[in-house]
């Protein structure tokens, strides 16, 4: 059901792959611990294919810099597996469904990102979700926020900071949303 919702915002479903680079999950997003949340792929044939993703981001952002050529505004959407390192799990780490929606225009956009998040919580008949600033580093400063359901934060959104987006060869403003649907559903 998010899908429909947010095809029905304009946005365009996307279907990226579940291996990306150790630096897609870390370093590109100003996160260098995040790599220790990662799944690492014991031989990888690739540099792209090292570790299980961790976010649906990275992804996300590889579709924007491969359609930059594209009519603005890019609005892109995907409901899919991350994977976790969970050392108490029966195998070493869990699956969560994350949805992620991204902005890219002329503009930030944060406000259609925003809409997002409030339409499929209207959607899913949840009332108990809040934001609160956050000083995560994949934002720019004072632009992003936690979505917090009851007293657990569930994902954030915000405005890409500008570092993240060189690292993807991306030179327009985007907003994201990604959140865990697992409390949702």
């Amino acid at each position: 059901s998010s899908g429909i919702n947010a095809e029905y915002g304009g946005f365009t479903e996307v279907l990226t792959f579940s291996l990306c680079s150790r630096d897609d999950v870390s370093t590109s997003l100003r996160m260098p611990k995040a790599i220790d949340n990662a799944v690492h792929i014991a031989n990888p044939k690739t540099f792209e294919f090292q570790v299980v993703r961790t976010q649906l981001l990275p992804g996300i952002l590889k579709t924007v810099s491969c359609n930059r050529k594209m009519p603005l505004p890019l609005k892109l959407f995907e409901v899919n597996d991350v994977v976790i390192q969970q050392d108490e799990a029966d195998t070493g780490c869990q699956n969560y469904r994350n949805v992620c929606a991204l902005y890219c225009g002329k503009t930030s956009g944060f406000e259609v990102v925003h809409g997002v998040l409030d339409r499929l919580m209207m959607a899913l008949n949840e009332k108990n979700y809040s934001i609160q600033q956050s000083g995560d580093p994949l934002f720019f400063s004072g632009r992003g926020a936690d979505v917090i359901l009851g007293s657990k934060k569930i994902g954030h959104l915000g405005i890409l900071h500008p570092e993240v987006l060189d690292k993807f060869e991306i030179s327009l403003p985007c907003s994201v949303l990604e959140i865990n649907l697992e409390p949702l559903i």
